[in-house]
């Protein structure tokens, strides 16, 4: 089952963020041959896995917002073949807490990609499936791609326009109708069926092939509902499959990881619990100038938010990172694609 966690704005068919405010908007037009190159890249970079682990640690670690930490999410996007929708089609979902979480509930979306020259844009069209639970992890079932439903193709309001801006992409959302546009670029409102009252969104999204920045506020009857008031973003990052074999005081055994934040609880060789995480990450720079991209292999006494008292460090890209401490031996190794996710 979906874990219902801040589903009106699933519900309403879109999940749409940004890094900054609308007026960022790409100022030029680009032709039909950008647009297939916009297209092109969508369909290469969007489908994978992400995750917002290292921002957290990073903000627990070297720097908090004054909101508060971002929401822990586990992002996953496919391209399907399902052809009763359009030519190409995305499927995606977020795990809250991490790829193993729940589902949060209202956040599978099904995705519609088009050219639009009108427009000059890559304009993606985005509604839940109906009967979503049946399409929960529809990544992992093709079986069931050629069978996948929007839930009302006929009543969508926002457009999501995508361009490109120098070496990322830039979705912006937009009302369909000038109408819902009232608010200005990068908006979309209109009346709600489900409440009768007006539902406002400000987002955009900002897309290159390592990370994805979110930015996200929505409003029903003037209330901040979704969304941050600092106007911060979610910051996602592209997920490599791990397979790590674990030694420790309960024995052995060989998990599937990833390389985002992955945590297993371990035992010490003096029965003390303690958290192992794979995570890569911005890490403070060891000569103190900036930060380092660069991949860890951890141990944590406490949550797993906290520095830890030993860890293994190599290059970000590394196909291998071991770690042997405390009674407890790790050994982390690149896999060649990531299992099918549980159901939850």
């Amino acid at each position: 089952m979906a874990l219902n966690l801040r589903s009106g704005l699933f519900a309403a068919g879109f999940l749409i963020s940004c890094i900054g405010q609308a007026s960022a908007l790409p100022g030029y037009e680009q032709q039909r041959k950008e647009l297939e190159a916009v297209m092109d890249d969508l369909i290469a970079w969007f489908p994978g896995a992400w995750d917002s682990t290292p921002q957290i640690y990073y903000e627990h670690t070297v720097a908090m917002p004054k909101d508060g930490e971002h929401e822990q999410w586990h992002r996953t996007f496919a391209r399907i073949d399902a052809p009763q929708i359009g030519d190409v089609v995305f499927y995606g979902q977020i795990n809250a807490g991490g790829r193993d979480g729940p589902i949060i509930g209202g956040s599978q979306v099904l995705y519609k990609a088009v050219i639009d020259e009108a427009l000059g844009a890559v304009n993606i069209f985005g509604q839940g499936p109906a009967d979503p639970e049946k399409y929960e992890n529809l990544q992992d079932h093709p079986e069931l791609w050629g069978e996948v439903k929007m839930r009302d193709p006929g009543a969508l309001n926002c457009d999501w326009l995508w361009r490109r801006d120098g070496a990322q992409l830039f979705g912006v959302l937009q009302g369909n109708t000038p109408d819902k546009q009232q608010y200005g670029p990068g908006t979309c409102a209109f009346i709600s069926k489900r409440t009768d009252a007006e539902f406002k969104a400000d987002a955009e999204w900002v897309l290159t092939p390592d990370q994805l920045w979110l930015y996200d506020n929505n409003w029903s009857a003037g209330m901040l509902f979704l969304g941050r008031e600092d106007q911060t973003h979610i910051k996602l990052y592209r997920s490599r499959p791990y397979t790590c074999k674990i030694k420790d005081a309960d024995g052995k055994r060989t998990v599937d990881a990833y390389d985002r934040g992955y945590r297993t609880q371990v035992k010490t060789k003096d029965g003390k619990d303690a958290t192992l995480m794979l995570l890569r990450a911005a890490y403070p720079a060891a000569d103190g100038f900036g930060l380092d991209d660069r991949m860890k292999l951890m141990l944590i006494d406490g949550e797993w938010t906290s520095p830890p008292f030993t860890a293994a460090d190599t290059t970000p890209l590394a196909k291998k990172i071991t770690l042997e401490a405390s009674g407890i031996s790790a050994t982390c190794k690149i896999a060649d694609k990531f299992p099918p996710m549980t159901a939850n």
